[in-house]
């Protein structure tokens, strides 16, 4: 439907943008929205407002699913035991903002702009790398949620 509707896609995405100046109690609604409007169907399902914000994802090298915390539990990779909660935890490694790029450095300024300090270091440490409990490789938090998570292409 939006597809045929590039101006409306458009005003949609003005004014979801103005509405994230006023800095309204619920941002982080609008900021989903807004990553949806673009394209961002994963993050918009994902990106919370770090206050508390658990992702799962495979270490690409040895397939263990690593617990990733932002927020106010820390910020870490664990395993999570049913019993013991999360085990061998390792400190998550945040992107530098001068290493930010793409989708990631667009979130990243958006929340800036607007004055959303916990999101932008939230931000750094999704775009940042996580070490693997099991095998100790280290990789791209980011990569591996998107690989996982991104939609099937829709056909047309």
């Amino acid at each position: 439907m939006f597809v045929e509707s590039p101006d409306a896609i458009a005003e949609l995405r003005e004014l979801v943008d103005q509405r994230l100046q006023t800095r309204p109690a619920d941002y982080i609604w609008g900021f989903r929205t807004l990553l949806a409007i673009e394209g961002q169907f994963h993050w918009s399902a994902a990106v919370g407002d770090f206050s508390d914000d658990f992702y799962e994802v495979a270490c690409p090298h040895c397939s263990l699913n690593v617990t990733i915390a932002i927020g106010g539990y820390g910020y870490y990779s664990a395993c999570r035991d049913w019993d013991a909660g999360d085990v061998d935890r390792r400190d998550l490694r945040p992107v530098s903002v001068a290493e930010l790029h793409g989708m990631g450095r667009w979130m990243y300024d958006l929340a800036v702009r607007d004055g959303q300090d916990r999101l932008a270091e939230g931000i750094t440490y999704l775009m940042g790398r996580a070490e693997c409990p099991r095998c100790a490789s280290v990789f791209h938090v980011a990569d591996e949620y998107a690989a996982a998570n991104l939609p099937p292409m829709l056909s047309v």
